[in-house]
Order: structure tokens, then C-alpha cells, then sequence
């Protein structure tokens, strides 16, 4: 209590002088955002003190001659030693207790562990902030923003070290689920306590990424991150084409990663068994046509109604339509037809119109490619039968990722990625925008404990 007492008035001195020092600096301010900057100045500073003060607090007037040490021998005091934090209030310096084991012959500082104290490097909360910054924002315009909201400054460096992280933790946390995902007791306990969705939707994609690793001499460093999305909606699909087209998706979860389909399959299983994927009465895939996303979705979800995204199926229409006549209005008129007639699932029509435009043994010519694309995907254009069933038919929702995550993000002017560092960045975006960040953010407040 005596030491409460005496902080308590030296707080109060310290707000005082604060307080004077402003005051009289700024006795005739410019302007009233001269005064707010002024003030929160100030309470940086002050919040600097308490922090400072309230780490002085958790320390023992005499510490125990002996502590029990990880390895269960004893470590016993050495002395006070000094670290540096740096933190949402500045840089800040505090003591605590040193000890060493005679046994493993390890240092360590039970205050360090007991908070999560990270002497030399950016406390939790300070990395969250700054991660969830970069996250968003290329990491030079992140520092600026990030020290103008705070006034505290953050290198681009260490914004991007503290974004790798979460992607980071991210990562471990993929591969807890993979191994959840494939031990034999988790489905019945999951049967015997949990209810499984109505009706679960799963969309995947891929965007491109310029990357410094170069396979070959032709290859420019451009890498697929492959992204997947979770989601649930009761959004009706438009009963025409032409109609507002509005998923109202809820509930998004989304993952991404740069490796080869097998591993990535291995993610889908995982996330989709975080979302109960595997026993939803109803489970709909959505898809561009891709054969990779239809090879991963036949091997870890066969019981999945398999869906191709209705406006690349068109985009597979427009450039045929430029070989159906010699005028505009009997091109569009060719195109109208072919929409209507994918519409309303006469697949057969659309495969025999684009055939009348194709040329014999060219696979590369556009109207032979959609021959090939339709007559590969027909079973996965039953359209009618998914609007009167009330599917979705659209994957705006994973596209939507794609442009949030690899476009908004990763694809910025000039940008050049190590690989490691858009996937983690990548990994980090796509937990912010699943609403996971609390939950990386609280597995790395006790890093010490886990080190």
C-alpha cells in the first residue's frame, strides 16, 4: 500500500507538471487541432508513466531466494536486471528479477512470463495494432497512418515483420485444424454434440501474385495464391439474368495459401471441418470451371452439389459471339440466344452452337475451347434446377476474397513478394477478414510462456 501511495502522489505530480508544461506552451493556440494534438501528446506521456510505475508494482520488495525453473529443478536469484518494452505508450524501461538454474543452466524472468513481456521487441498489443495495419495497407503507407492515429512511430520494417507473425500463427493454427481434421474421434464427438448446418456453401479461386522466385528463365515470379471461402446465406438467386444479383453471404470464413493443389486440398478438408462441412445437410461448391477445384472437390466433398459460377460460364460466350456473323446486332442476337439457353440448363444448344463456329481439330480457337468447356461442365449447369432449389449460382463471394486479398493487398504498384511473405501476409489479411484476428492476437500475448 505504501507503494501505491507514494506512485499515486508522483502520478499526480507528473500530471500536474504535464499539464502546466502544455498549457503554457500552447497558452494562445493556433487552432483547436493544435489543442487535441497537444492533449493526446500528453496523455501518451502519461500513459507511459502509469505503465511504467504499474511494471515497478508487480515486482516483490524481496524476491524469493529460489524459484522452480521450466525444467522442474530450482533457479535461484542472481539479481535486478534491466529491459527496454516498446509499446502503445512508447519506449519502456523496468526491472525484475533474474534467475538461473544450476541444472539446465537457464536464464529466465518469471515477471517476463508472467505478463508476456517481450524485452528488445513490440509488445502484443502493440504488434496486433500495427499487424492488423499492415494487413491492410502497403507497410510505408501503414507506418504513416499508423504513427498519425497513435503518435506512435512504427518502422515498415517492423510493420512487416509484426504482419508476417499473425500469418505466422495463422499457419500453426491451419495445421492444428489439419490434425483435428484427421483424428478418427473428433467426427463422432462432433455427431454426438454438435448440430450440423442446413445448408453451407464453399467457393474456391485463385489470383495471381508477383513473386521473387524465378522457377525458370521464362517464368516471371508470378505464383497462384489459391484462395477458398466459406459461407452461409438464404439469399434467393434472380429469377432472371438481368436481375440484381446479391449474395448477402454471412458468416465468411476464408484461407489461402501458395502451394500445389494436394497440399491445399489438404486446407480445404481442415477449414471445412472447422465449418462442420462434411455432415451439412446441404453442401454446394461453387467454381469457375477450373479442373483443380473439381479434382479437390471430388476427392474431399463427393456428396457436394458442384456449381459453376454463372457469369464464367457467359464469359466463355462473349468471344464466340465475335465469330457468329458478319454484323453487330447478329452477334449480339447469337449471344442473347446462347444466354438464354445456358439459363434455362439447354446445355445441348449452347454446345451445338458453338460448335457450328468451330474449326475442326483447332483446340486452341476460342469456339472449339468453349465446346470443350461446356461439354467438361454440363452436369455442373443444371441452372434451373438450382434456382428452384434456391442455391446461389454466383461465386462473388470468393472472388470478392481474390479482390480484397490478392488485388487490394498483395498486388500493389511495384510490389515484389518473397514468397514466405505474401503467404504469410496473406494468411493474415484472410484471418482479419474471417473475424479470427482476436483469437491470433490472444495466442500471441503469452509468446514467452510458449518459447
Amino acid at each position: 500500500m505504501e507503494d501505491i501511495s507514494r506512485l499515486g502522489m508522483e502520478f499526480g505530480q507528473h500530471v500536474h507538471k504535464l499539464t502546466y508544461d502544455l498549457l503554457l506552451s500552447k497558452l494562445v493556440p493556433k487552432s483547436l487541432s493544435e489543442m487535441e494534438r497537444g492533449i493526446r501528446e500528453m496523455l501518451v506521456k502519461l500513459g507511459n508513466f502509469l505503465l511504467t510505475s504499474w511494471l515497478a508494482l508487480q515486482n516483490d520488495r524481496y524476491p524469493p531466494e529460489t524459484i522452480t525453473c521450466r525444467c522442474g529443478a530450482t533457479a535461484r536469484y542472481r539479481e535486478m536486471r534491466e529491459g527496454v518494452l516498446f509499446t502503445l505508450f512508447g519506449r519502456v524501461t523496468y526491472r525484475r528479477a533474474y534467475y538461473l538454474c544450476n541444472s539446465c543452466h537457464q536464464g529466465t524472468y518469471p515477471l517476463d512470463e508472467r505478463l508476456g513481456l517481450r524485452p528488445g521487441e513490440l509488445s502484443a498489443e502493440l504488434e496486433g495494432l500495427s499487424a492488423m495495419t499492415g494487413a491492410q495497407l502497403p507497410f510505408g503507407q501503414g507506418s504513416d497512418l499508423f504513427e498519425r492515429l497513435t503518435l506512435v512511430s512504427i518502422s515498415p520494417q517492423s510493420m512487416d515483420k509484426a504482419t508476417q507473425a499473425m500469418g505466422t500463427e495463422m499457419e500453426k493454427v491451419e495445421a492444428e485444424w489439419i490434425a483435428i481434421s484427421q483424428d478418427t474421434d473428433e467426427p463422432l464427438r462432433q455427431e454426438r454434440e454438435e448440430v450440423p448446418p442446413k445448408r453451407l456453401y464453399g467457393a474456391l479461386d485463385a489470383t495471381k501474385v508477383h513473386t521473387d522466385e524465378q522457377r525458370d528463365p521464362t517464368d516471371k515470379g508470378w505464383r497462384d495464391l489459391k484462395i477458398g471461402a466459406w459461407f452461409e446465406t438464404e439469399a434467393l438467386p434472380p429469377a432472371e439474368p438481368d436481375q440484381e444479383w446479391d449474395i448477402e453471404a454471412r458468416n465468411i470464413t476464408y484461407f489461402c495459401d501458395i502451394q500445389g493443389a494436394e497440399g491445399f486440398g489438404n486446407l480445404l478438408w481442415a477449414t471445412g471441418f472447422q465449418r462442420r462441412a462434411h455432415r451439412a445437410k446441404e453442401l454446394i461448391f461453387l467454381g469457375d470451371g477450373a479442373e483443380w477445384i473439381w479434382n479437390l472437390v471430388e476427392h474431399h466433398y463427393p456428396q457436394a452439389v458442384q456449381v459453376v459460377d454463372w457469369f464464367h460460364a457467359v464469359e466463355h460466350l462473349t468471344p464466340v459471339a465475335a465469330l457468329a456473323g458478319q454484323t453487330l446486332e447478329e452477334r449480339a442476337l447469337w449471344l442473347q440466344r446462347a444466354r438464354d439457353d445456358l439459363w434455362h440448363g439447354r446445355i445441348d444448344r449452347v454446345i451445338a452452337a458453338c460448335t457450328a463456329l468451330a474449326t475442326p481439330g483447332c483446340k486452341d480457337e476460342v469456339a472449339q475451347k468453349a465446346v470443350i468447356y461446356f461439354t467438361n461442365n454440363r452436369r455442373r449447369m443444371d441452372y434451373p434446377t438450382y434456382r428452384v432449389k434456391g442455391y446461389q449460382i454466383g461465386s462473388g463471394t470468393v472472388e470478392s476474397g481474390c479482390k480484397q486479398i490478392g488485388m487490394q493487398r498483395l498486388k500493389v504498384p511495384g510490389a515484389t513478394w518473397s514468397k514466405e511473405g505474401a503467404r504469410k501476409v496473406a494468411k493474415a489479411r484472410a484471418a482479419l477478414l474471417s473475424n479470427q484476428w482476436d483469437m491470433l492476437t490472444a495466442r500471441r500475448v503469452y509468446l514467452s510462456l510458449a518459447a
